[in-house]
């Protein structure tokens, strides 16, 4: 009879303490947040320490221009940290980094870095 007794209130207060974790007025707002991203190519210039960097940013002519315009300004730039850096300040987070590598003659390095990023919308 005491084993009962204790089961049953050590059931009654691990039921209680689960249930209170759920908010009483929570409301089930579902929220769908859009995402943009820019696929970043970034590679070293030959015979120089800057970067040649293509920001692809989509198809449409507003995304085009844009991305043609990004590219400009990190080009040159002489650290892969400045152009996420740049690309943080424009409101982007980094998703994925690609390393692309290079096989010639029997030695191979990396050739470049892609680096996908988001931004809210």
């Amino acid at each position: 009879m005491y084993k009962l007794a204790l089961f049953i209130i050590h059931t009654v207060f691990c039921l209680n303490n689960s249930s209170a974790q759920v908010p009483i007025n929570s409301q089930n707002e579902e929220v769908h947040t859009t995402f943009s991203y820019a696929y970043i190519h970034v590679e070293g210039k030959f015979w120089s320490n800057k970067l040649r960097v293509d920001v692809d940013l989509g198809d449409s002519d507003k995304q085009i221009d844009e991305g043609k315009k990004l590219s400009q300004i990190l080009t040159n730039k002489k650290s892969y940290a400045a152009v996420l850096n740049y690309m943080s300040k424009l409101g982007y987070e980094l998703v994925n980094t690609i390393d692309l590598t290079d096989n010639r003659d029997g030695s191979g390095g990396t050739s470049g870095i892609v680096y996908i990023m988001k931004k809210a919308e």
